[in-house]
């Protein structure tokens, strides 16, 4: 039986209508004809999550393994505001996330009656669509409205580059009546988008650009695991005037892509720079970690710059854009690479050589290291499981798994979007919870103190893993120029503390494994991708004052 509310009924069949098939309900009373209508429909699985700061992480994490639309959704009042981080960056990963907040009635709002805020466009700034059903939906004329922005709101979810919608729900009390006489409304709105296609004539002006310049680089940012993309991406990466260069996140992998970036980029000196620069550069997905390749494309600006993406935005991150390529990277590759076929160019031998040269001062100068984060993470990021989605916290870990690249072989993922450390853990959750193989986050802990309601749910599967690296504050603050050497570092950056993860796991009923040596951590790393009838969580102790000065020198040893 559904709520006895027509607005509710209509939402809820046009959400199975449009193909949803999980939702995140946070408990509430305002919501509760939504929440007694979804957990009766058998096409659409619900998940109980407290705590709407993190039940936001946790469906982006869903979305993002499963590569759909997932549903919030919340009772009125600042429960909605909570949502917001999560929402924000759903927005800049274009993952779609489908909000759907309970709220007061209209006449209600701003009349001093409890849990009400104005919720009308709360995320704005931050949206790809935002309505509001009717109240009662008794007209014809309003149950024809509510299905057509119900349908249009996952359409825009889903269309061109993908995001968050925002659907508000106004509901009157009595709020838990129930009806069996439900009229089927199960008729949705879908879009058809075609595919992309290149005309002759701009086929033949792409290609010919791209043959004649000596140098092109393809710089990829944030992508989701494509093996098609992949494919393309290496065949690309073939022309000996091409060299494609890639992230963690960017999840392209093949023999030819020079990857670690930083690591390629600090070791040159300023005058070894010029036969690096590209004369095209070609760029496609999300945001960049490297804030090096930035700095080295800003300062040697290519004579053109391609920006190849669905979303409309126009993004110029290198300050040299020349043209904005709207369509899908995928169709856009797939029709250029063929055409290609410079034979003249040594430039991928320029940057393979150097890539080369820089691996081999990579791993002595690992070999020679102490105890600290970059010698634990070396052997993490070195002795990964075959097969297992990584999931990298902000801000140091995802850093350092860029010096460590070439060692990765498994998709990796992480909220750069907006870059904060607030959602890293329940993200991780929600995607592990939707996930066959196993999940392993590595997270610092200030991010994993900040987020540890994300273990709070009753979803932690057995094969979820966190290696959780201790520094006794934030680390990176010992790295940044200017933070590090503030005498407020330690107070206000830094904010060093002495907290462990122990308790906590044992709160949550994840098997603890505690290390503070390189013999201690081998054998816990063991243990930990052994273990698979618990979720189990090893914590990693470094040294904070010296983590700094040894990721500083490992870069001055590049150069040397």
């Amino acid at each position: 039986m559904l709520s006895d509310k027509k607005s509710v009924q209509i939402l809820v069949q046009q959400c199975v209508a449009n193909g949803l098939k999980e939702i995140v309900i946070s408990p509430g009373s305002r919501n509760a004809p939504l929440t007694l209508s979804f957990n009766v429909t058998p096409e659409i699985k619900t998940f109980t999550i407290v705590d709407e700061r993190s039940a936001g992480f946790f469906a982006l994490g869903m979305a993002q393994q499963l590569k759909r639309p997932v549903a919030l959704l919340c009772t009125s009042g600042s429960a909605a505001l909570n949502y917001a981080p999560a929402i924000v960056e759903a927005y800049y990963q274009e993952i779609p996330l489908v909000v759907l907040t309970a709220d007061r009635p209209e006449e209600w709002v701003g009349q001093a009656d409890g849990q009400t805020i104005n919720q009308k466009g709360i995320y704005h700034n931050y949206i790809k669509f935002e309505t509001s059903l009717p109240v009662e939906c008794l007209h014809n004329d309003d149950q024809w409205y509510a299905k057509r922005i119900v349908s249009e709101a996952f359409i825009k979810a889903t269309s061109d580059a993908a995001g968050p919608v925002h659907i508000n729900i106004p509901l009157r009390e009595p709020l838990y009546g129930r009806t069996s006489h439900v009229q089927d409304t199960n008729i949705s709105i879908s879009q058809l988008d075609p595919i992309r296609t290149l005309s002759e004539n701009q086929l033949s002006n792409i290609a010919k650009k791209w043959n004649q310049y000596h140098s092109v680089m393809v710089i990829c940012g944030v992508n989701h695991p494509n093996s098609e993309l992949n494919e393309v991406i290496n065949i690309i990466s073939k022309q000996l005037n091409t060299v494609v260069l890639t992230e963690t996140t960017s999840n392209i992998k093949g023999e030819r892509i020079i990857e670690s970036i930083d690591r390629q980029i600090f070791s040159l000196d300023k005058a070894e720079e010029t036969p690096f620069a590209p004369d095209l550069l070609i760029s496609f997905g999300g945001q960049i970690v490297s804030k090096q390749i930035k700095k080295f494309l800003r300062e040697n600006a290519p004579k053109e710059h391609w920006h190849v993406s669905l979303n409309s935005n126009i993004i110029d991150t290198f300050q040299g854009l020349s043209m904005h390529v709207k369509m899908d990277p995928l169709d856009f590759f797939k029709q250029t690479g063929p055409l290609l076929n410079n034979e003249n160019s040594n430039y991928f031998n320029i940057w393979n050589k150097h890539a080369i040269e820089t691996r081999k001062k990579h791993e002595q100068y690992i070999k020679d290291s102490q105890w600290s984060d970059i010698k634990a993470l070396s052997y993490v990021f070195t002795n990964l499981p075959l097969e297992c989605n990584l999931q990298l916290a902000n801000s140091t870990p995802v850093r350092y798994a860029q010096l460590f690249q070439d060692e990765i072989k498994v998709n990796s993922f992480a909220n750069r979007g907006t870059s904060g450390i607030d959602g890293t853990l329940s993200t991780a959750v929600g995607a592990a919870a939707v996930s066959d193989i196993p999940t392993l986050l590595v997270i610092g802990d200030l991010s994993f103190f900040y987020d540890s309601n994300g273990l709070w749910n009753k979803y932690l599967k057995p094969n979820f893993k966190i290696v959780l690296i201790n520094n006794s504050g934030g680390g990176i603050f010992r790295f940044i120029p200017g933070s590090a050497e503030t005498e407020e570092l330690e107070e206000f950056f830094e904010v060093k503390h002495q907290q462990t993860a122990e308790y906590i796991a044992k709160a949550f009923n994840l098997k603890y494994i505690a290390c503070s040596s390189e013999d201690e951590l081998k054998q816990g790393y063991e243990e930990l991708l052994l273990c698979n009838n618990q979720p189990v969580i090893m914590e990693v102790f470094t040294p904070n004052e010296i983590n700094g000065k040894l990721l500083r020198g490992y870069f001055k040893y590049l150069k040397s």
